[in-house]
């Protein structure tokens, strides 16, 4: 397994007792053999005392700067700064007190505790000690990263790989259940970088890309994982969704085609095909892979909108508000379904009823600005009926 990572902390003598309290709080961090600390006070008797602090900087991982007057001016500690600029060092300040710190080179560097908030400012952390909690909270996160992005050593078995694996890839879906996509992605890529025929990190990577609207790197992970595991139909179904995304609508259906002859039963395949069907305006087709979804689950939400969507557009508005009720009453939070309504109440001419989902939709997603053309046109349709 990864070894614990080296610290070493900077600071002016005057905050020996900061230093003091600081390794005293890391205390659990080291005893379960995360980190490893070195400051000034490990020099022996007979050593030299400038070679063994550079010595000992150059091979850390981590710079704690604890920051107040005294270190902004002390000239051996912005020296030890200078020597810890390299990519191979993690610097982060230590905020002890209120401070021109931010017109100094840490000004570059996140700093803790959380928002720079000075440990001794008792306005900020009453008590003290809560103000070290959200310091050794920051550092553990640090540490986690690094040791979690770190390359397994030669002596490293292949279960223990395995392993690392494991517990970084369900760290991934917990960010991505975060909605840390960025954070999600650098996760998935190092199961990946472990584990390279891992086809479900393949798979959750391009999720990811799609998230963000990255939809040709995600056709490309979704690829690798069919690759990998050429009969998963979730696989087929999330190249289709990114095909889909991106305009494709005909090689979209043949994804979602090849998931379904893998599994009649994939409700999320219909559900997928119908929306890419809704999309090319062929809507009894929509209406039907719709209606398929929803006779395996009849809990999805997500289908019953698309398909009021569709009889909205055949301008089956009874049974578009029908499916929409649906949708709500299984997700009351969908704003997509709130504004499908709305549609379909304008095409009944039930504009104060449409406005009212209209705004609804616009509350539960303010970026949604086909919701806010579609209020603006109810509200002309019913000066012009009034």
């Amino acid at each position: 397994m990864n070894k614990g990572l080296k610290i070493f902390i900077t600071y002016a003598h005057k905050n020996s007792e900061a230093k003091d309290k600081l390794i005293t709080h890391l205390a659990v961090m080291k005893q379960n053999g995360l980190i490893d600390v070195w400051h000034d006070n490990e020099i022996l008797p007979g050593d030299k005392w400038r070679d063994a602090i550079f010595n000992n900087l150059a091979d850390s991982d981590i710079l704690l700067y604890l920051t107040c007057p005294y270190s902004l001016a002390s000239e051996n500690c912005n020296k030890e700064l200078t020597a810890a600029l390299n990519p191979n060092i993690r610097v982060i300040p230590i905020i002890l007190e209120h401070c021109d710190w931010q017109n100094h080179q840490l000004s570059e560097f996140q700093a803790l505790p959380e928002k720079g908030k000075p440990i001794y400012d008792i306005s900020e952390w009453n008590p003290e000690s809560k103000g070290w909690m959200s310091v050794v909270a920051g550092i553990r996160k640090v540490v986690n990263e690094m040791q979690s992005q770190a390359k397994p050593s030669p002596s490293v078995t292949p279960e223990e790989i395995e392993t690392l694996a494991f517990l970084a890839f369900h760290r991934g879906n917990f960010m991505m259940m975060l909605d840390q996509i960025d954070e999600a992605l650098k996760v998935y890529s190092r199961v990946i970088e472990l584990s390279p025929n891992n086809a479900e990190a393949y798979n959750n990577r391009g999720c990811a890309f799609q998230m963000k609207g990255e939809y040709n790197r995600a056709t490309a992970d979704y690829s690798k994982a069919i690759e990998i595991s050429p009969d998963c139909p979730i696989f087929y179904n999330n190249r289709g969704a990114a095909y889909s995304a991106k305009g494709e609508y005909d090689r979209a259906i043949e994804e979602h085609n090849k998931a379904i002859e893998i599994n009649p039963n994939h409700a999320t395949a219909y559900a997928n095909r119908g929306n890419t069907y809704n999309k090319k305006e062929m809507y009894d087709h929509a209406i039907a892979d719709c209606s398929k979804a929803i006779e395996i689950d009849s809990h999805d939400a997500f289908s019953y909108n698309n398909r009021g969507f569709a009889y909205g557009e055949k301008g089956e508005y009874n049974r578009a508000i029908t499916d929409c009720n649906k949708a709500i009453e299984i997700d009351p939070h969908y704003s997509s379904a709130y504004n499908t309504r709305g549609v379909a109440y304008s095409g009944k001419e039930m504009y104060e009823r449409a406005i009212a989902d209209f705004d609804k939709c616009i509350s539960l997603n303010p970026s949604y600005m086909t919701a806010r053309k579609n209020r603006k046109d109810a509200f002309l349709l019913r000066r012009h009926a009034e």
